[in-house]
């Protein structure tokens, strides 16, 4: 009697995380934005460590505010889609380089001023109260574990 062998299959991670994006109706400065985001809600977003990406020509910077509520446990994080700042490693001897100076991290989509993250399994953006006329709605995106910045989330978190 031969015995048979059984292997496992391990499953590729293919979750997804819900995020928000968040555009603003007018180019205000982040800290005004976010005196009135603690102005209008019980809990406060503090800037905490930015999120450094590093390329072959650039180093770029992305600000990241986070805050707590406690009725609700979940942590919120708004990080900036757009590069506050690029510092320039050398000089780029490419015609066609696809690195420049401003980077997003939605290429896609490049109107998105500030993406917002949940540390809650199923996000719920509804319990922040934003602004009235400085910020649109709130639209929720998936991100697929396969996209480079579902790891960089992952990472940061």
């Amino acid at each position: 009697m031969k015995v048979k062998k059984q292997f496992l299959k391990l499953e590729e991670d293919h979750t997804e995380i819900v995020i928000g994006l968040i555009r603003l109706v007018k180019t205000i400065p982040e800290h005004e934005l976010f005196f009135l985001l603690n102005k209008t809600n019980d809990f406060n977003f503090k800037r905490i460590d930015d999120i450094y990406i590093k390329g072959e020509y650039f180093d770029h910077q992305f600000s990241r505010y986070q805050a707590y509520d406690r009725y609700s446990k979940n942590c919120y994080s708004f990080i900036s889609n757009k590069s506050i700042l690029s510092i320039e490693k050398k000089v780029q001897n490419q015609l066609f380089s696809d690195e420049s100076n401003i980077k997003f991290l939605l290429n896609l989509h490049q109107d998105v001023d500030y993406i917002l993250t949940n540390s809650d399994m199923f996000a719920d953006f509804s319990l922040i109260l934003l602004p009235e006329n400085f910020v649109f709605q709130i639209q929720e995106y998936s991100l697929s574990s396969e996209e480079e910045l579902y790891q960089l989330i992952q990472y940061y978190e």
